[in-house]
């Protein structure tokens, strides 16, 4: 089963994904604070698809991802940032960080259903 990975500091954010993703045939792990997630990953950990949140204490979501591109296991791991940001370029950077999509919040359900079956090529 594939692993998803949400992180995002908003408990909110997490339970509307987690609404989304429960009758999805994916194993889900959520993290509010990105270096928790990144230490996981560097000490293991393989998700099939990240899905972060850009702005949060700490680390934000541009800066894991750089770090996520740092680790041999997860430099090509699909990426989705969801966010309620839509500036062209903080997309800009996400995309020569290797992003693949970007996802305004507040987002449509059945949107973040299928760009992750698209991502992870589940049957829909």
């Amino acid at each position: 089963m594939p692993l998803v990975i949400f992180v995002d500091d908003s408990e909110t954010a997490l339970a509307s994904t987690r609404m989304v993703t429960n009758s999805m045939p994916i194993e889900v792990k959520q993290y509010t604070e990105a270096t928790i997630a990144l230490n996981e990953i560097k000490a293991g950990m393989t998700p099939d698809l990240i899905i972060t949140d850009l702005n949060m204490p700490v680390m934000n979501g541009l800066e894991f991802l750089k770090a996520l591109r740092a680790v041999p296991a997860t430099n090509r791991t699909p990426t989705l940032m969801l966010t309620t940001e839509t500036k062209p370029e903080l997309k800009q950077q996400g995309k020569a960080l290797g992003l693949t999509g970007w996802i305004v919040k507040p987002f449509n359900p059945a949107q973040l259903k299928q760009a992750i079956t698209r991502v992870l090529r589940l049957p829909a």
